[in-house]
């Protein structure tokens, strides 16, 4: 079914986490006010004009039979036309999640996260600021062959 694998488990877990610290709203349809900020996984809508979008993608390797395993993930941040709307928002994501650790995040255990690095991607048509944020975040994940 979809969002029961271990990346998507991840994802909304860290997007439920972001919405706990009031940085944003989650719903996994996908459906927002155009006064809120909306979390959503991978897509990038054209409203609300306040949107923070989750990627992962992969880093490093797992050590052959160890569950410890690295992932990484970018946050897309867009927001309003002065550009320190879509700093502030990243500065907020940075406070609920740089240095993070001893968390669970959709049953996985996450030990750890920091910010990697950023960027600003300048604005979009409609002239909104936008802005990258790659967040490295080690966990736990056992397989059938990585089990430690």
């Amino acid at each position: 079914m979809a969002g029961d694998g271990w990346t998507s488990r991840l994802l909304t877990g860290l997007a439920e986490h972001l919405a706990a610290a009031d940085i944003g709203a989650w719903r996994p349809s996908g459906a927002y006010a155009a006064t809120e900020t909306g979390i959503v996984i991978r897509a990038v809508p054209q409203s609300p004009d306040r949107i923070i979008t989750l990627a992962a993608y992969p880093v490093g390797t797992t050590l052959p039979g160890l569950a410890d395993h690295q992932t990484a993930v970018q946050i897309r941040i867009r927001a309003g036309t002065d550009p320190r709307e879509a700093d502030d928002l990243a500065d907020a994501i940075c406070d609920a999640l740089d240095g993070a650790h001893g968390l669970t995040w959709g049953g996985i255990a996450v030990v750890q996260v920091w910010r990697q690095s950023y960027t600003s991607l300048g604005q979009d048509s409609n002239g909104r600021w936008e802005r990258s944020e790659n967040y490295y975040i080690d966990t736990m994940r056992p397989t059938a062959h990585n089990t430690d």
